[in-house]
């Protein structure tokens, strides 16, 4: 699937007469008294988080004074509860949210406001047929979900289904893919692995499962204190709510770390990059360690899997905009940076202007093609380069027993080591 949190304040609002519950017997919910806590959560798990969003004015109970905390709910009950978690509670997404976001991820931030234009969007049930319709339309054109999705194709009859905690993770992961940003691949695998949850491999064997890890990594949802996960077990209010509230606010998420010792990895911006082996691990504390050698001006920039040096830091936060809405061709580029390729792949990947500059960069470019030929041979091998970059053509060669390829691509030269 290709697709593409920032938080504030917390703003759930799980009202159970708006979103359609009903209570048994076919009666509808509506607002509970303003007292709290409700009647049947005084010995719950769940009670802290419940009473903090009844003080909130942001949930409702049952008329007999209950919340129900172990009632299970639909998939429309909880799409509509992790959209409501980032409204302002007043008709509108979050401006502060929404202003972060589109730092973060500016086209995202755009689906959001094209589709809330297009559909009148004001987080209100439909006034006829489908209470939920605004909510899972509002679903697909925001892009969140494809109408193609391979677990929730837009198809409504499919949101009336109760809840599975493993379509919840799906739910909740995709909207951290999309707004928060993917895991590395092989940290994800790894988690998947070694969760330390005995039916962690239990997920029904679909699409469904995918988001498994990204969950638990970030911590929107956790095993149970058996070691197990459930992810066939039904989704409770309770449950529901405490994942939407930590979907909206990071400080309420425990995130899930495994054991990593004997494991090459890196951890930048909170985030963990899981090495191959030890050789690409070793590249990549060479090329920090060089770099802090030797750029003393301009802006270094230390990657998950390397570093990049720019002219300076304006400069490279208007690349990253300009990167993350899809304008390429505007975005200013590093003077030099150097990646080892993330996955299994063993490979190192230089990039560089045709424009060239050294202003900020040079040493450290010098330090870096000795590291990968051998001291006293970086400049010969640059001098290749540069009858190279004179066609830009691919071309594939061999130098001091190392293989190399290299090509012009757009506005850049790109060589490539494999080791």
């Amino acid at each position: 699937m290709v697709k593409k949190m920032i938080v504030s304040m917390l703003a759930v609002t799980l009202m159970i007469g708006a979103l359609g519950f009903t209570g048994p017997g076919g009666k509808e919910a509506v607002s509970a008294a303003s007292e709290a806590p409700f009647s049947d959560i005084e010995k719950h798990w769940a009670r802290e988080n419940i009473i903090k969003a009844s003080e909130s004015g942001l949930v409702d109970g049952f008329p007999d004074g209950t919340f129900r905390p172990d009632a299970v709910v639909s998939a429309d009950q909880f799409v509509s509860m992790m959209l409501r978690a980032f409204s302002d509670g007043n008709g509108k997404f979050d401006q502060g949210w929404l202003d972060a976001l589109f730092y973060f991820q500016p086209a995202f931030a755009g689906d959001i406001k094209t589709a809330t234009e297009k559909l009148g969007f004001k987080f209100e049930n439909a006034k006829t047929g489908y209470w939920a319709k605004p909510y899972i339309d509002m679903l697909y054109e925001m892009s969140l979900l494809m109408t193609f999705d391979d677990v929730y194709p837009k198809k409504y009859d499919i949101y009336k289904k109760q809840l599975k905690r493993e379509n919840a993770s799906y739910l909740l992961g995709e909207w951290l893919f999309d707004y928060e940003g993917n895991e590395d691949v092989l940290y994800s695998e790894f988690v998947e692995n070694n969760s330390g949850l005995k039916d962690f491999n239990s997920f029904t064997n679909s699409t469904v499962k995918i988001y498994r890890s990204s969950v638990l990594i970030a911590g929107v949802m956790n095993g149970y204190p058996n070691n197990y996960f459930y992810p066939h077990r039904y989704v409770t209010r309770a449950e529901a709510l405490t994942m939407v509230q930590r979907l909206r606010d990071k400080s309420l998420r425990t995130p899930f770390k495994p054991n990593l010792t004997g494991k090459y990895y890196s951890e930048v911006d909170g985030r963990i990059t899981l090495f191959s082996d030890k050789t690409k691990y070793e590249y990549y504390i060479n090329f920090l360690k060089l770099a802090n050698q030797h750029v003393t001006t301009g802006y270094k920039r230390e990657l998950r899997n390397g570093v990049a040096i720019w002219d300076s830091k304006d400069s490279f936060e208007k690349n990253d905009f300009l990167i993350r809405i899809g304008d390429y061709e505007s975005a200013p580029l590093p003077e030099f940076s150097i990646v080892v390729l993330p996955g299994t792949d063993r490979t190192i990947s230089i990039m560089y202007p045709k424009v060239k500059s050294t202003k900020n960069s040079g040493a450290f470019q010098n330090a870096i093609f000795d590291l990968l030929v051998g001291a006293g041979k970086g400049d010969d091998l640059k001098s290749k380069l540069t009858k190279y970059e004179k066609t830009g053509d691919l071309i594939n060669f061999k130098f001091n027993n190392k293989s190399f390829k290299f090509y012009g691509t757009g506005k850049q030269f790109i060589l490539q080591m494999t080791y």
